[in-house]
């Protein structure tokens, strides 16, 4: 039904997605991802076009045969006979908690009209279904049986009488839980999900005593914790009717990440069946690599959303998912920044720690400062190989290295400038620059990692130095001028080296803001620079590093 949606940004061009398949939005809190859907959702429940949206810019539509119009009014006069008995020509639409009437023969000239809005109203919003935060749980309440002879006026009830759905549904959460997915009709008129331990019985519809009792025995599953409930309420949902576009908001929401996994491998295996959509706002990286990993058919959309300003970028998924592939990104956290403002990556976990630390001192309490995640790689080397693709993909990322990214000649330092996005006709220059500061450290047998770093340099290198390490700070690589980690808060005394000098100085740092002992950041030393890094992270002049 959906055919594309075209997406507007202030700070980009327009973003027109084909949305056949699965579609997912990633980015930091309050970036638009759940305002998308909202849009979308709100634009089909709408009898006349709106110019209030603020990414949504337009949509288009597959219109409906005369066919598919036949159909459509026949399951609609099954399920509310005789609307009007005045008006033979009126019918009711939807379902009985949302009831639309409407003339037939509205309906039937809806090919031919070809009008978006109206089609989508009367006819495209009714194989639309939006899930969000707050009817999450109660999609697994109880719900009225109804006359089982007529169309069904519920999920539960679709769901009671139509064995293919029920026993697919049964499959996942099986998959998901190692439990059977019953639906109980002993309650007197009233549906009720359970879960089973054992397999439900030849006729699970009965009545019969043993019927009860295998119910009796199954568990209730509003008795479950938060997490069953909700994988099982959005896949009952989903899976109960053919819809033709799924928006969903947050489906991770109190799931483990290895079940948030298999919703997302689940739910997107479904629409690729179906050759319908599914829209998708999430903050989980688990989610996204169940969809990656159940179709070929995903698009990834990174939205960002600062100071007034909008922007997006779409990501190629299957170079996201062999970035991932790799043991090196697989085995850190680093998919997660895609949910991030930025991210900024270290030489080793000791780096990570301490510079983490820092951040969060800076920041807490303060909701200006963007959100922005710590990794680390494996080696100074390793570094730009995280940074890199992550840009690509429209992730802020900066790196944090020892001055001894100096001692990088060749291609190491060739490839450093291309992962920060440093012009090639730059290359040359740059590396003499380098090569000419590394020079003056060996000539004076100065070791720029323990002697203090750039200040051990005569007043004209260490200006020469200086310059060349503003230009990477304005590519998002941060050198550490004074040398290496261990050369931070030389006040504090801080013996040892690597982890035994991190583990000593987060405990010199403190714990009890109320203690004298606590330290607080200052305006100089590691807090400029962190702090030059969330400058960055925020600028935005960067966007043309990405």
């Amino acid at each position: 039904m959906l055919k594309n949606v075209k997406l507007k940004f202030t700070e980009n061009s327009d973003i027109d997605i084909d949305t056949n398949g699965v579609i997912i939005f990633v980015g930091p809190n309050n970036s638009g991802k759940s305002l998308i859907l909202k849009e979308i959702f709100n634009s089909f429940n709408s009898q006349s076009p709106s110019n209030n949206e603020l990414i949504l810019k337009d949509y288009n539509i597959q219109f409906p045969t005369e066919s598919d119009i036949d159909s459509f009014i026949s399951k609609a006069a099954e399920l509310f006979p005789q609307p009007n008995v005045g008006n033979p020509d009126m019918i009711s639409l939807g379902r009985p908690n949302s009831q639309l009437q409407t003339n037939i023969s509205t309906l039937r000239h809806l090919p031919a009209n070809k009008n978006k809005q109206q089609t989508a109203f009367l006819y495209g919003r009714w194989g639309l279904i939006r899930l969000d935060g707050r009817s999450r749980f109660s999609l697994t309440d109880d719900q009225n049986m109804g006359d089982l002879l007529k169309q069904s006026t519920n999920i539960l009830s679709d769901v009671f009488k139509n064995d293919i759905i029920r026993n697919r549904i049964r499959d996942v959460i099986f998959d998901a839980f190692g439990s059977y997915f019953v639906i109980d009709p002993t309650n007197g008129g009233k549906l009720r999900i359970r879960l089973s331990s054992i397999a439900p019985l030849e006729d699970e519809q009965s009545l019969s005593q043993q019927a009860r009792e295998f119910h009796g025995n199954a568990t209730y599953i509003k008795d479950a914790s938060d997490g069953v409930q909700a994988f099982t309420g959005i896949v009952t949902a989903i899976y109960s009717d053919d819809y033709h576009t799924v928006l969903v908001d947050e489906p991770e929401a109190f799931l483990h990440p290895p079940l948030a996994k298999k919703l997302g491998f689940h739910l997107s295996s479904l629409v690729t069946q179906q050759n319908s959509t599914l829209m998708i706002s999430t903050h989980s990286a688990d989610f996204l690599m169940g969809c990656i990993q159940a179709t070929k058919n995903v698009k990834i959309v990174r939205l960002e959303y600062s100071n007034g300003k909008s922007r997006g970028r779409m990501i190629d998924a299957k170079q996201l998912e062999d970035f991932f592939k790799r043991p090196l990104i697989r085995n850190t956290n680093v998919i997660s920044g895609l949910f991030y403002d930025g991210i900024v990556v270290t030489e080793s976990d000791n780096d990570r720690v301490f510079y983490q630390e820092i951040y969060n001192r800076i920041t807490e309490n303060k909701s200006e400062h963007p959100s922005i995640l710590f990794v680390n790689a494996q080696n100074k080397q390793t570094l730009k190989d995280i940074m890199g693709p992550l840009r690509s993909f429209g992730v802020p990322v900066a790196a944090i290295s020892d001055i001894d990214i100096l001692k990088d000649g060749g291609m190491t330092w060739t490839n450093w400038l291309k992962s920060a996005r440093i012009p090639e006709t730059l290359h040359l220059g740059y590396g003499q620059q380098r090569e000419a500061i590394k020079n003056k450290f060996e000539q004076q047998h100065i070791d720029m990692k323990k002697d203090g770093g750039i200040t051990a340099l005569p007043p004209q290198d260490q200006k020469a130095a200086e310059i060349l390490f503003q230009t990477l700070d304005s590519h998002g690589v941060f050198v550490v001028r004074s040398g290496e980690l261990e050369s931070w808060l030389k006040e504090l005394h801080i013996p040892g080296k690597k982890t035994d000098w991190t583990i000593a100085m987060l405990d010199r740092l403190g714990s009890d803001p109320s203690s004298k002992d606590y330290v607080k950041p200052a305006e100089n030393d590691v807090w400029e620079f962190i702090r030059k890094i969330i400058k960055w992270v925020q600028d935005p002049e960067r966007d043309g590093l990405l």
